[in-house]
Parts: C-alpha cells; structure tokens; sequence
C-alpha cells in the first residue's frame, strides 16, 4: 500500500528510520569486550569534536587519513576501517539529510577508505549497504541516483555474505534495499527476511519485515501470524509506538482472513489504548483503523473511533484508504499505517 498522510501529518513511514539504522548499526558491536568499550570511546571522541553537527562542507573536506592519525593516538584496539566505519555511522544522520548524491559520496568515500584499508572486514560493507539504503529513501526526484545508491548497497551487502556466508544481518540490508523502493520486489524481500530468521531467528527487524512482506502480498492468515510473532519486548523506546501500529495490522489481517471476532476484539484494544492516551495517536496514519470502522466493521467501531477523532479535534485524511484494499501489492517505502510499518 502506499504511504499517505495521517491524523497530523505523519509522513512516510521512513522518516523515523535512523533512529533504527542507529541503533543497529552501532550496531554490531565487535565480540571482544574490549573492542566494545574502545568503540564507545571512539564515538565520544567524534561527539567531542562536533562532527555529527558540523557543516557538511566540513565533513565533504574531512581527511580519513587525518582522522585515522588523530585517532590513533587513542588507547583503542579498534583497526582503522573499523574506525572510519565508526565515524561514517556517526556522520550518516547528518550527511543523509544533505543534498543528494552529494552526503551520500561523502560517506561512500569513507567506506571505500575502509574497504581499501581491510577488504575482508563484513561490518564495513553491511554498513555501507545500510547507509546507501537510508540515503536512497530520501531521494525522492532522481531515480537513477537512487537505482546508484541501491545498487552499491546490494553489492555491498552481498559482499558482506561472500565474506561472511551465515551473516544475517546483511540479509537484513537486502531485504530492505528490495522492499523499500518502487523498483524493488516485495517477494525478494521475503526470501531475505526469511533467510536471516533462518540464521537468527531472534532478529526484532527481519521478524517485523517478515510480517510486513506478508501483509502487503495479502497471505492475510500468516501475516496475522507473523506480526503475533513479533517480540514485544523488541519495540520499545523510539519504537514503541510501531507496536500500536502492529497491533492495528495484525487486526486488518486477522479481518480479510474472515476472523471477524478476532479483527473486532484487536481493533478495539487499539482504540482503548488511544482512547487512554491520545496522544499516542496523534503520528499515527490508521489507515486500516479507518477503512474497518467506516467499513466491514463499522457498527462495532465507528461510534469509538468518531469519538477519538474529536478527542485529538481532527479527522483522518481519506487519501490513499483504498489503498488498504488495493489487489497489487505494494512496493514502496515502509509505511506507517494502511501497510507495512518500518
């Protein structure tokens, strides 16, 4: 389904995006301990200097070789295309909002430092696919500088399995360079998703993708399965308010598998839930909220969720809500609302 605007204009779901991209990338911490605390001296290092707020002509003129002497003067056990890894993840969310290509080949230019630097290193190459796929979704009105950008993810990524053939977080980076664009494919990222659940069947992001995929190939029986399967305990902070939206999801599904009761009894613990918190509604689309209570479920929900529109005092936007019941799956960013929620 596609991405539309919500109660207050929550857009595309990918905005909220390198609040994730941050948190799984720091991602991949190396397994010694001591590479652990010599990481998180490094990162307070950068903070100290600024770099994640400087001007991005700054960090366009940023030296690697300059940066890597400076640092090794640190007492860390970190090698240096461990280090520049380090530094383009702390400077992605600056330069990913920059103009584009221009942030992009910044950062892409401290990957191929690294890469140069140590071409067997996997957490260099899933990162760098990771950031190509962050700096693609926001180039909306160039689509061959993001079929680039995609493209050196992918290859990225792929290298990283060459490398490391049981990785599954670069099956994670696949699957969202397949998902996330128009000219992805939803199945492909399935089989991704599905792999990297194979090799790590604990990974929060491939379980929550996995539903999403099939939710928007509308297998509305393992979808409602799917999201059930979704550890709670994994979106909390920054993420809690997807669980909400999970929890909306899995209750359109439970509806078009024909679990009419199923789909009442979900729906209406999200609506208690905003009912207590309002706010809490506030950035969400509810697009499948909407087209079920003004809908299939409308004498269940409609009276309730007409209440909680003039609690937050506006109504949803109708665009986009057929969206909800379209027949061709969808193939465009993770969205927040009708479908599948990054």
């Amino acid at each position: 389904m596609r991405t539309s605007r919500g109660l207050r204009g929550r857009g595309a779901e990918g905005q909220d995006r390198p609040r994730w991209r941050a948190k799984e990338r720091h991602r991949r911490e190396r397994v010694r301990r001591e590479a652990v605390d010599a990481g998180g001296m490094l990162e307070a290092w950068i903070a100290a200097q600024g770099l994640p707020h400087a001007r991005v002509e700054t960090l366009e003129a940023l030296d690697p070789r300059a940066y890597l002497q400076e640092t090794a003067q640190l007492d860390l056990t970190l090698t240096a295309a461990e280090r520049l890894r380090r530094l383009a993840v702390a400077l992605e969310g600056r330069l990913s909002e920059a103009e584009q290509p221009r942030g992009w080949l910044s950062l892409e230019r401290l990957y191929a430092v690294a890469q140069a630097l140590d071409p067997k290193d996997a957490e260099v190459e899933i990162s760098r696919a990771f950031t190509a796929e962050r700096c693609a979704s926001l180039v909306e009105d160039r689509p061959e500088v993001r079929r680039r950008m995609l493209g050196v993810g992918r290859a990225a990524a792929l290298r990283a399995i060459a490398l490391r053939p049981r990785d599954a977080e670069a099956r994670v980076a696949l699957g969202m360079l397949a998902y996330s664009f128009r000219d992805g494919s939803i199945e492909e990222a399935l089989r991704w998703f599905e792999e990297a659940l194979s090799l790590s069947p604990a990974l929060g992001w491939a379980r929550l993708y996995r539903a999403h995929c099939l939710h928007d190939l509308k297998r509305w029986g393992e979808a409602a399965q799917a999201y059930e399967e979704v550890n709670p305990a994994f979106l909390v902070g920054n993420l809690a308010w997807r669980l909400d939206l999970l929890h909306e999801q899995r209750a359109w599904c439970l509806l078009q598998a024909g679990d009419r009761a199923g789909a009442v009894s979900g729906f209406l613990e999200v609506l208690r839930r905003y009912e207590r918190e309002p706010a809490l509604a506030e950035h969400q689309l509810l697009k499948e909220l909407t087209a079920a209570a003004e809908g299939p479920l409308q004498e269940e929900l409609q009276e309730r969720f007409e209440h909680l529109q003039r609690a937050l005092g506006c109504s949803v936007d109708r665009e986009g809500l057929e969206d909800v019941s379209q027949e061709e799956p969808a193939v465009s960013s993770p969205h927040a609302g009708g479908s599948s929620a990054d």
